[in-house]
């Protein structure tokens, strides 16, 4: 069985899970081949990674007929489905797919809009939440199954040694409480509202000392820097700019946050943190409930200004028995979602897509 996965960017945030994804899939038995923009981060990870691909892109992005290097390639490579991401990729891949006679899954990772899933024989929302979306604006439901991103979790097994490094090469004692804050620094993220809480709960005091680490980039950046100083937390508070591995803040790190203030498709981010073993607060909508079951694996807040986020950090941090159970039963939850798993389920659902196709 022969997949063609196709993705029409160049670089991709959740690109190290999905190569991770790829990856188990050919060590299941799959023939994996994937089609991605040329240059960027993404032509090259898969280069070193050993993967077989090739690059492709359309002269107009809304027009899937411009892509006449996707056609070549699916003649010549003749896979016996088309796999994509992303609403252009849905877009141009379906079309190919129904102009070849290829069956065509889509996964969904946000929130899009149905055109783009016009030509899907079948879609994988990433969440609970994806998939009601999808049905909310007209996707029939026997053409949709839920597939959770995944995630490798040994590869996210904390070294102790690694820890210490990063912690040295800041300056932080063992004492010393890292709270991390991850992700692209744009508005609905919503890490203003995790700066604030962070000034609340420093002014509100703590028995515990703590600090705040930023690590991303992001238009909003310039933003949180001001708001940083405006709150006077430049000796508590720092950014350390976009991960391309974020294993080591991870590993520093004591307790991580995700403050996004719309919903999340399915957070690859959180299950990293939590693959990491670090006991996490995320604010509880999307997919996010999915992940995070509340006082029993994490602890869930509302989005805006009262989420009462400065509190929870009191009240967690100052229970080391708290955290340590939550940080277990985190890693444990992390486990539902391993890359074994979710590659043994999508390749089931290739052979039945395939099966349906014939039929």
């Amino acid at each position: 069985m022969k997949i063609l996965h196709y993705v029409d960017e160049t670089n991709l945030a959740w690109g190290e899970t999905w190569i991770q994804l790829i990856k188990e899939l050919t060590a299941q038995g799959t023939d994996n081949f994937v089609v991605c923009r040329p240059d960027g981060t993404l032509a090259a990870r898969l280069k070193e990674e050993g993967l077989q691909f090739d690059t492709s892109a359309p002269l107009v992005q809304a027009l899937p007929f411009t892509n006449f290097a996707l056609g070549r390639i699916l003649k010549r490579e003749k896979p016996d489905i088309i796999h994509t991401r992303l609403s252009a990729a849905a877009l141009i891949g379906g079309w190919w797919g129904r102009r070849m006679g290829i069956p065509v899954v889509e996964t969904i990772d946000k929130y899009p809009k149905l055109k783009y899933y016009k030509d899907a024989d079948m879609i994988f929302p990433c969440s609970t939440a994806v998939m009601g979306h999808m049905l909310k604006i007209g996707f029939p439901a026997e053409r949709a199954v839920v597939v959770y991103n995944p995630v490798d979790v040994p590869r996210y097994s904390r070294d102790m040694k690694v820890r210490a490094e990063v912690r040295a090469k800041y300056g932080v004692g063992d004492a010393i409480k890292i709270i991390l804050g991850a992700g692209r620094f744009v508005d609905w993220k919503g890490f203003e509202y995790l700066i604030e809480a962070y000034a609340d709960f420093i002014k509100g005091g703590s028995a515990v000392d703590t600090c705040l680490w930023l690590v991303g980039d992001g238009p909003e950046m310039a933003r949180y820097k001001n708001l940083v100083e405006k709150l006077g937390l430049n000796e508590k508070a720092s950014f350390h700019g976009f991960a391309s591995d974020i294993r080591p803040w991870l590993w520093a790190s004591d307790i991580f946050v995700q403050p996004s203030q719309e919903p999340e498709g399915f957070s690859l981010m959180l299950l990293e943190a939590m693959a990491a073993g670090l006991p996490s607060i995320a604010t509880n909508i999307g997919g996010t409930t999915d992940i995070i079951k509340d006082g029993e694996n994490g602890w869930l807040m509302c989005t805006g200004k009262d989420n009462g986020l400065a509190e929870k950090l009191r009240q967690v941090l100052a229970d080391e028995a708290a955290l340590n159970a939550i940080a277990a039963k985190a890693l444990e939850s992390a486990s539902e979602f391993n890359v074994h798993r979710i590659a043994a389920e999508t390749i089931a659902l290739y052979q039945k897509i395939i099966c349906d196709y014939k039929a």
